[in-house]
């Protein structure tokens, strides 16, 4: 946990300096030095610092006037004032004025190093409960200006009260999983458990397995007796993502399940009842993959009970300064970073950027601005640097909306194809999608020509 952690070290004395770096660097920590407060701060504005070490009284200068502007930049970092015997009294009102503790510097280094451990550990507990708190949080994302969404929400408000099977469309990206879970918590089952499978992610057999369970010695490998799935979910929300990519073979024993209500686990015989209510979800277009045979009608029917279209995230673009605001509040809770401001040059980027990954996309954009920032400051030089494509692109496009996705996307996906040099599951783990489904857009895109004479030039 240690190497986590990053700590200041402030003093005029360069060997009290030494010293505490010494300590700090044989238990694990990062650390930070400074002669001066004016040094202090600028090392604090451009690193992240979670603990300040700072002696009480310094040449023109006190830990006191230091303690007092770390509280007003940033209430995360904790503060040890160092002092003699002396300054005692000074020390106990730096407490009374936010630092955590103080420390005498003629006492055994353990003591501080104890103090140093308790508030981290203290600060690592308050992180976990944010990120808790953060996860249910996520559902407050659904608190929408755009009438759409407004719809979208008060369906799922009267869904909820129902056992109605469930189906959410839209594009990757866009929130089917908060959907699927502010259903699940607003409905009668919400002390029940919510469990998510993403159906992309297993092959036919191993779905079953992970589905409907299975006994022990039912193939080779199961070594011990499995819970399946629709079990685990028992008197809650079992939610299917990417139904369309479930087999048939498949596909015809969940019709057969969700009919009668029991299932048998793989290599057993005996049934077993179920009680869950259904939601699923998939980005594909359902009609077709039921008119190309790859998805059942009946099938289908039994689980749009109802369906639920959620819109795309450049339809709703009186949402997206929400959606920034609340991804860097969850990234400064899990990076452990401030930021304390965005230029407006910047925000309007992102404000008018069309997002083809959705909300996803403009999570992991914040996500690697807030990483890759210079201190505290998100400027617009970086956020063209690691945005893909640039505003100019995005304005230069002069035909109607659908076919400037599309055009996007030929070009995103052949500029990662080209950077993986003709490696589809490289460019399919860049482009965060599978492989079937990157296969699938380089069929709809007739890209398969272009890829072969890459991989011949």
């Amino acid at each position: 946990m240690t190497a986590n952690y990053s700590i200041l070290i402030v003093d005029d004395e360069d060997d009290y300096r030494e010293m505490f770096s010494l300590i700090l660097k044989e238990k694990g920590y990062h650390a930070y030095k400074a002669a001066c407060v004016k040094d202090a701060k600028e090392i604090i504005k451009n690193n992240k610092v979670d603990m300040v070490i700072t002696d009480l009284i310094m040449k023109n200068e006190t830990g006191m006037e230091l303690l007092h502007w770390v509280k007003n930049y940033n209430t995360e970092i904790g503060i040890i004032m160092v002092t003699a015997y002396g300054t005692v009294e000074t020390a106990v009102q730096a407490i009374q004025d936010g630092a955590y503790n103080y420390f005498i510097k003629s006492n055994d280094p353990s003591t501080l190093l104890l103090d140093i451990e308790r508030f981290l550990q203290l600060k690592e507990l308050k992180i976990e409960n944010s990120l808790l708190k953060n996860q249910n949080k996520e559902i407050s994302m659904l608190e929408s200006d755009n009438v759409n969404m407004k719809n979208i929400i008060d369906i799922c408000n009267k869904v909820a009260k129902s056992n109605l099977s469930v189906l959410i469309l839209g594009e990757s990206g866009v929130g089917k999983e908060v959907i699927a879970r502010y259903i699940h918590e607003k409905s009668e089952r919400n002390s029940s458990p919510f469990i998510p499978v993403n159906c992309q992610e297993y092959s036919e057999g191993v779905l079953e397995s992970e589905l409907f369970g299975h006994e022990k010695g039912a193939f080779t490998g199961a070594i011990k007796q499995k819970i399946g799935k629709f079990e685990e979910a028992s008197h809650g929300t079992l939610f299917l993502d990417e139904i369309a990519d479930i087999s048939l073979n498949t596909q015809v024993k969940l019709l057969r399940i969700l009919e009668d209500k029991t299932i048998t686990r793989v290599g057993g015989n005996k049934k077993i009842n179920i009680d869950v209510r259904l939601i699923s979800a998939t980005n594909q277009n359902i009609h077709e993959y039921i008119k190309n045979g790859i998805l059942r009608e009946d099938f289908l029917y039994r689980v749009n009970g109802i369906i639920i279209n959620v819109p795309p995230l450049r339809e709703r673009p009186e949402d997206i300064e929400k959606f920034i605001t609340f991804f860097i509040k969850k990234f400064e809770i899990e990076l452990k970073k401030k930021i304390e401001y965005i230029d407006e040059k910047t925000m309007e980027f992102l404000k008018n950027y069309h997002y083809p990954g959705n909300i996803r996309e403009l999570k992991n954009i914040i996500e690697r601005l807030m990483v890759l920032a210079e201190g505290n400051i998100i400027c617009f030089n970086d956020t063209k640097n690691y945005i893909q494509y640039t505003e100019k692109s995005i304005l230069n496009f002069n035909n109607s909306l659908k076919d400037a996705r599309s055009q996007f996307e030929v070009e995103f996906i052949k500029s990662k194809i080209q950077k993986c040099e003709g490696n589809l599951s490289k460019a399919a783990i860049m482009l965060n999608i599978s492989k079937r489904q990157l296969n699938n857009k380089i069929l709809e895109y007739n890209l398969r020509d272009w890829i072969n004479s890459l991989k011949r030039g």
